[in-house]
C-alpha cells in the first residue's frame, strides 16, 4: 500500500483484540495507566492503539473527568475507549489529514513533519524513548477546526514477548497559544512604540522648519495609531481563539476595503523598498461582511506576502464576485518551500523564527471561524504564491 512515510499495513481486528486482551490482563497494567494523569496509550508494531488509559478517552470526546467518575460513568468511559482500539492515533484525535491517503494516520505528506508520527518511528527504530512537539488540526476539514499543540513521548517495551511503544500526550496549546501571542506582541508593539519614540525626539529636539513639524507630526500620529491597532489585534486573536469575538456586518465595497488594507501595510516596514499594487482586473462590487475583520485579513495576507519578497519586488492585490460569494487574492513571486506548505496554517509554525506563527493561522481562523468562508493557497515554482480567502455574499445568517 502506497505510504509517503510511514508503512500503511496494519495488525488485523483479530490480533489487535488479541493484543488488547493480552495487556488488559496482565495484572496491574490497566490500573497503572488509569493512574498517570497524563493521556496514555499502548501501541502495537503497527502504530495501532491496543491499550489506553481513561484520561485519553476524555480527551478524544468522553467529556468527564477521569479522576472523578461514578461506576456507571466508568462504563461508558471503557466503552470509548473500546471503540477506538485498532485505531492510530491521528484517526482517534480526528487529524484532518488522515483522509488524505488510504493509508491513513502516518501515510500522508503531511506526516513528515507530525511530531506524533515521528516520534513514533524514531522511538520504534531506536528503540530508545524519544519526545518532540506536534501540531495537528483536527475537526472538520475546512468546517469546524481545532488547532492543538501537544508535547509527545514514546518508549519501546517488551511484554510477553512483543514489542509495544508506550505513547503519552500532553495538551500545551494553551501554553504554546500565550507563548507565540507574548512574543508577536511585545515584538510589533516594541518596533511601533520605538517609531513613535524616534518621531516625538525629532520634534522635541530636531528644531525642525514648521512645514517638517507638521510632517512629523502627520507621522506621528500614523505610528501612534498603527500601536493602537497592533495591540487591538492581539486582543481580537485572543477573543477569536477563544470563541468571544463578535461578527459586526456591515454593508462594505470591495475596492475600498482593499485600499484601506494597501495603506496600513505601506505604513509597516514590511513594505519597505517594495511595493503593493491593486490588479487592473480587480473588480468593484458592495457585499456584507466584518469590515474590520476582513481587513484584517487583507492586511496579513499583504504583509506575509511582503515578507517573503526580497526589496525591489511587487505583491499583486485582486478581488472578484460571483452570485453568492466573493473573493479577494494576493499574490507574490516566490514560491514556498513544500515542507512550509505543509505547515503553514499552523498557530505555532513560521518561517520567520519560533513564536512568529500567528499570521497565516488567524486568516485561517478569521475567515472560516468568523466570517463564514473558506482560505487557501497554490504555490510552485512556475506561478509563485497566490493565497485566496472566499467569502459569502452576506455574511449574515439567512433571515439576520
Amino acid at each position: 500500500m502506497y505510504t509517503a512515510f510511514l508503512p500503511a499495513e496494519r495488525a488485523t481486528p483479530e490480533e489487535v483484540r488479541r493484543q488488547h486482551d493480552m495487556l488488559a490482563a496482565l495484572p496491574f497494567v490497566r490500573e497503572f495507566l488509569d493512574a498517570v494523569p497524563s493521556m496514555a496509550l499502548v501501541l502495537n508494531a503497527e502504530r495501532q492503539i491496543v491499550l489506553s488509559n481513561r484520561a485519553f478517552a476524555a480527551f478524544v470526546g468522553a467529556g468527564q473527568d477521569p479522576t472523578a467518575l461514578t461506576a456507571q460513568r466508568r462504563q461508558a468511559m471503557d466503552a470509548v475507549v473500546a471503540s477506538f482500539i485498532g485505531e492510530r492515533v491521528g484517526e482517534t484525535v480526528g487529524c484532518v489529514h488522515v483522509r488524505d491517503s488510504v493509508g491513513g494516520c502516518g501515510t500522508t505528506p503531511f506526516c513528515r513533519n507530525c511530531g506524533a508520527a515521528r516520534v513514533i518511528r524514531n522511538s520504534q527504530h531506536g528503540q530508545a524513548r524519544d519526545v518532540q512537539e506536534c501540531r495537528l488540526i483536527c475537526g472538520d476539514a475546512g468546517v469546524r477546526e481545532l488547532a492543538l499543540d501537544l508535547r509527545v513521548w514514546a518508549q519501546p517495551i517488551e511484554l510477553a514477548g512483543e514489542a509495544f511503544t508506550i505513547f503519552s500526550v500532553m495538551d500545551i496549546s494553551h501554553e504554546k497559544r500565550r507563548e507565540a501571542l507574548e512574543r508577536i506582541f511585545f515584538h510589533d508593539v516594541m518596533n511601533t512604540a520605538g517609531g513613535v519614540k524616534g518621531l516625538a525626539d525629532l520634534m522635541v529636539n530636531g528644531r525642525l522648519p514648521e512645514a517638517a513639524v507638521r510632517d512629523a507630526a502627520g507621522m506621528l500620529a500614523d505610528a501612534a495609531g498603527h500601536l493602537i491597532d497592533e495591540i487591538d489585534a492581539q486582543r481580537a486573536l485572543g477573543a477569536a481563539e477563544s470563541g468571544e469575538l463578535e461578527v459586526n456586518a456591515s454593508e462594505v465595497q470591495s475596492l475600498d476595503l482593499i485600499d484601506q488594507a494597501v495603506r496600513v501595510v505601506h505604513s509597516h516596514s514590511v513594505s519597505r523598498g517594495k511595493d503593493v499594487r491593486v490588479d487592473a482586473a480587480a473588480e468593484s462590487f458592495g457585499f456584507v461582511t466584518d469590515p474590520v475583520l476582513l481587513r484584517r485579513v487583507l492586511v496579513n495576507l499583504l504583509k506575509n506576502a511582503l515578507e517573503a519578497e526580497p526589496a525591489g519586488s511587487v505583491v499583486v492585490v485582486t478581488a472578484r464576485a460571483e452570485a453568492d460569494a466573493v473573493f479577494f487574492a494576493v499574490h507574490n513571486a516566490a514560491a514556498m518551500p513544500n515542507d512550509m506548505q505543509l505547515q503553514i496554517f499552523q498557530r505555532s509554525f513560521s518561517s520567520k523564527g519560533v513564536g512568529r506563527g500567528l499570521g497565516t493561522y488567524s486568516i485561517k481562523l478569521l475567515t472560516e471561524r468568523y466570517l463564514n468562508g473558506r482560505a487557501w493557497f497554490v504555490s510552485n515554482e512556475d506561478d509563485g504564491t497566490t493565497f485566496t480567502v472566499r467569502c459569502p455574499r452576506d455574511v449574515r445568517p439567512a433571515g439576520g
